[in-house]
């Protein structure tokens, strides 16, 4: 990659200086994490929301909703089973 190929962008000096603190934190360098979320952004379409949600939400929802279909099932049972 051409050293040269730059972006350049104004942050608060709070944000800033949180951002830095938490990549040496965690070992990393901040370019690391910058071309991560690039990457990540393009990945997505460029859909902010999508860039943005976790990964393992759709997984969490569709147990959830498992969930509910059993739930109905054990209902639906012990209904059958209270009325006979």
């Amino acid at each position: 990659m051409n050293a040269d190929n730059r972006i350049m962008f104004r942050l608060s000096t709070p944000k800033k200086e949180a951002f830095l603190n938490k990549v040496n934190e965690e070992g990393k360098k901040a370019s690391e994490v910058l071309i991560w979320l690039i990457d990540r952004y393009l990945r997505s379409g460029g859909d902010l929301e999508e860039s943005q949600s976790v990964p393992e939400l759709k997984t969490i929802k569709d147990r959830v909703n498992q969930h509910d279909l059993e739930i109905q099932f054990l209902k639906q049972e012990l209904l059958g089973e209270l009325s006979a």
